[in-house]
């Protein structure tokens, strides 16, 4: 199916779910769009506009699916602030400018900045509208309604707190208003049963609407019957009445272009479009988390739509429009699939204002707030204050500060405390663990890996940790994964070594390469026959020994495993030959550092010699190439224990009677049982090591004009470190 058609044929599919959230969001952003209009000191009518358009132009536009557009009471203070001193005419020239620089921030890509944005300050910003909705919506529910709907500010224009007049509220409470705001309520939360929506009828009617049609009606009846109790005019919404084309066409108003020249104007164009663009981008990641189908909004071009809407709102009268939380999250829980429903939303606004404004005026408020309670609860849920406090302080703390920074300031207020508080905990975060970690190894070694980018950040908690490393200690600082080494770290590091002499202090620094942007280690590649040729006994023992002591100090080549396997897929040219015991703590490879196509290893209980090994020996040495032998015992070997023990157990009776020639030659005065045992795998290892010289007459010759070397050695299972019993001569 074509793009196009397929889009389309999705939203018809969807418009059982886009219409009933659209209507429900309608009756939900008219008492907002009137209040926030009230508030900033336009004409009521302004705030209708900005809806029409944000629904209309900006929801087709927008790369939101689920976001609605509306005027945004966050920049209410502005916008009073600007026609105060503008006047509303060449305020609207403002607004036009302003959506002309969303436009450029679009286009210069300036989206970006929502990816920044921290996932607690986010939640945080959610929960706390929630908190605020739920607060403000009280008074409203029990009849007062001196503050107007949409204010999310602490200190109201009423000269009370959100605090201040819960208890300032009862003394204007309406017995009405609480009835009907409860029995709406009950609706909402019947309506939302689980058992209820497996029958079409819950499905396609929306509570929100059943809702307010109970509130007309019960304030109806109230009227017919207890007239005393009844709400007046003052507790319904009332939007301006126009009896003809002629009103409507009254009602908007075009921008003072004359006003161009004044600098004020463009003073005021900048801080709309920054704060606007702000609100937009925060309302974005808030609307994608709460997208059950986590669909993502390009930012870049949400600015660009915005743009485009706030110079049509400009042109007409309208107020600033963002993306707007509480109706966004709103249609989002009425079940909204596409952007059908905000187009649905704005529609009705237009078509309602136009020819029905008598039905809206009969809307009780205390229904309205019933309605504003539920989506507050949602936002606010108490589950949400639990996954972010079991994500750790350095994001619940940011979290907890956003909310009481909206509840208790204002929305751009809050989120600046939040920002603020997140970039804290990040700083915090950085200096305790975040990009190097330590950690302690067997007696007093430690160990610091430093990460991919090491900044300046953790200078302070480096600088720290070196200077309370104990004397006499063991210290290896590992620079192998990083990318980005700060000059004020690296600087540190290397005082530290002069530091490290004088508390005699064992260093290792690996794979430290400078500062700044580092170059990538280089992968350790199989050696190829020109290496293996080049290298001598000696040189293998030597590689053998650095790689032991990487394994000890728990560091590790930089290997690529599938270029190896890439690199000795024509052929293997290994440096030596390791017989070990089969012990699962003996691995050869691991204990030595080596990697695909650097080592033969043969294993055996007991690491003893028969002819089927000595042939593997003289493969490796005379046609691989291969320049040393190594036989490595390790400490507390079972099959030692089991042949002092003298174990007999069906093949592996013969297999321990060829470590007895290692117990007879230990001295019987050994003291304690762990000592002979120890005694004898020494003795093992040496005797193996003849048993090959004596047994092979090939390796023996080979080892005689030095073209390869045959060592003992001894592993320790508790420290990781392999001695060798002899040297090679270089």
């Amino acid at each position: 199916m074509p793009g196009n058609l397929s889009k389309y044929h999705s939203l018809l599919l969807n418009l059982k779910h886009d219409i009933p959230a659209g209507i429900a969001t309608f009756l939900v952003a008219v008492p907002l769009s009137l209040g926030i209009a009230l508030a900033s000191g336009a004409p009521l009518f302004s705030g209708l506009i900005t809806g029409i358009i944000s629904g209309l132009l900006v929801a087709p536009l927008s790369g939101s699916v689920l976001g609605v557009s509306g005027a945004a009471a966050g920049l209410a203070v502005i916008v009073m602030t600007a026609i105060q001193q503008l006047g509303f005419n060449v305020f609207l020239l403002a607004l036009v400018l302003a959506g002309l620089f969303q436009i450029m921030l679009g286009l210069l890509r300036a989206g970006v900045i929502a990816y920044y944005f921290p996932s607690s300050v986010i939640n945080g910003m959610l929960s706390g509208i929630g908190i605020i909705l739920f607060l403000k919506q009280i008074p409203h529910a029990i009849g007062y309604d001196r503050d107007y709907e949409g204010d999310i500010t602490f200190f109201q224009p009423d000269n009370y707190s959100s605090l201040s007049e819960l208890l300032h509220m009862l003394d204007f409470m309406s017995p009405g208003a609480v009835l009907i705001a409860f029995t709406s309520l009950l609706i909402l939360l019947f309506w939302e049963h689980p058992a209820l929506k497996k029958y079409l009828f819950f499905q396609s009617v929306p509570g929100v609407l059943v809702a307010v049609a109970a509130g007309i009606w019960g304030n109806k009846m109230l009227q017919a019957f207890y007239p005393e109790l009844a709400l007046g005019s003052s507790h319904l919404v009332m939007i301006p009445v126009m009896a003809s084309a002629t009103d409507f066409i009254s009602q908007l108003h075009a921008p003072d272009f004359s006003a161009l020249s004044h600098s004020r104007v463009y003073l005021t164009a900048v801080t709309l479009a920054v704060v606007a663009s702000l609100e937009t981008l925060l309302a974005v990641e808030a609307v994608d988390k709460l997208d059950p189908y986590k669909r993502k909004t390009p930012t870049n071009r949400e600015l660009v739509v915005q743009g485009i809407g706030n110079i049509s709102s400009g042109l007409i009268g309208g107020l600033p429009l963002t993306m707007v939380i509480v109706r966004s999250s709103f249609n989002i829980q009425s079940g909204a699939k596409t952007r059908a429903a905000g187009f649905i939303h704005g529609l009705l606004l237009l078509l309602t204002v136009i020819f029905i404004p008598g039905i809206l005026h009969q809307i009780p408020l205390a229904s309205l707030a019933a309605i504003l309670l539920v989506v507050a609860y949602k936002l606010a849920k108490p589950t949400v204050f639990k996954t972010m406090y079991s994500a750790g302080l350095y994001h619940f703390v940011p979290f907890c500060a956003t909310i009481v920074g909206l509840v208790f300031t204002d929305m751009l207020t809050g989120i600046l405390i939040g920002l603020a508080t997140a970039l804290l905990s990040i700083l915090l975060e950085n200096h305790k663990t975040s990009l190097y970690f330590r950690e302690m190894h067997i007696g007093n070694k430690i160990i610091l890996r430093l990460a991919e980018h090491v900044s300046f950040l953790n200078k302070a908690n480096i600088q720290q940790t070196l200077e309370q490393l104990p004397a006499n200690s063991e210290v290896v600082i590992d620079a192998t994964r990083s990318k980005y080494i700060d000059y004020d770290v690296f600087e540190i590091i290397q005082n530290f070594k002069r530091e490290a002499t004088l508390k005699n202090i064992k260093l290792t620094i690996e794979n430290l390469r400078g500062y700044g942007t580092l170059a990538p280690v280089t992968n350790a590649r199989p050696p190829t026959y020109d290496d293996q040729r080049l290298l001598t006994p000696a040189k293998v023992l030597k590689i053998l020994k650095d790689g032991n002591e990487n394994f000890v100090n728990n560091l590790k080549s930089n290997r690529n495993l599938l270029e190896q396997i890439n690199d000795t897929r024509q052929g293997q040219f290994p440096i030596a030959i390791i017989l070990s015991c089969m012990d699962s703590r003996t691995s050869a490879e691991l204990i030595f550092d080596q990697g695909l196509g650097d080592v033969f290893s043969v294993r055996v209980a007991g690491n003893v010699i028969n002819d089927d090994i000595l042939g593997s020996m003289e493969f490796a040495c005379k046609l691989a190439g291969s320049k040393l032998i190594v036989v490595l015992g390790h400490t507390h070997c079972g099959a030692i224990k089991g042949a002092c023990a003298q174990v007999q157990l069906d093949h592996l009776t013969g297999l321990l009677d060829k470590i007895k020639p290692a117990i007879d030659a230990v001295s019987k005065e050994a003291d304690g049982d762990n000592d002979k045992v120890q005694q004898v795998a020494d003795k093992n290892v040496q005797l193996t090591v003849e048993q090959i010289r004596c047994q092979s007459p090939l390796l023996k010759a080979m080892l005689e004009s030095r073209e390869i070397g045959i060592v003992g050695a001894m592993y320790d299972i508790e420290t990781g470190k392999v001695q060798f019993y002899s040297d090679i001569p270089a």
